[in-house]
This record gives structure tokens, C-alpha cells and sequence, in this order.
């Protein structure tokens, strides 16, 4: 059976929550980093659903998945 466009990335193949970059800016200060606690200067996280990799999590990255088998 031919793949089915991920429905998370649209094919795109990249992290939706990140667009691609791996990490996510710090709501708490604005990406200023400096003294802020909550991300300790950095400015920016890991992002959680790709773990960096900047991969759409679903598809891993290929773009598409095997469809749903049909009982």
C-alpha cells in the first residue's frame, strides 16, 4: 500500500511545535536568556515533542506514514 502524507507536518517533514529549529524560545523571558530562572539564561529549551531533532515526531521525519489497516 503507497504512504499516506503525515497529517501532523503535512509532509513537510519537519517538527510542527518548533518549525524545524529543535528548540523553542522561552515564554518567560521573550528568548532574552540573561538571569531567568526558568531557563537559566539559555533563552531557549530542547523541544519537547521532536527532542531536538527538529524531525516531525509522528512521521519521524519522512514525510509520510503507512496508512491505517482496515479491519
Amino acid at each position: 500500500m503507497d504512504e499516506v502524507e503525515c497529517p501532523m507536518c503535512h509532509g513537510v517533514r519537519s517538527c510542527p511545535e518548533c518549525d524545524g529549529l529543535g528548540e523553542v524560545m522561552c515564554g518567560v523571558c521573550g528568548g532574552e536568556g540573561g538571569d531567568c530562572e526558568q531557563c537559566h539564561g539559555a533563552g531557549h529549551y530542547v523541544c519537547r515533542p521532536c527532542d531536538g531533532t527538529g524531525a516531525c515526531p509522528r512521521c519521524k521525519g519522512t514525510g509520510e506514514l503507512a496508512p491505517a489497516s482496515q479491519p
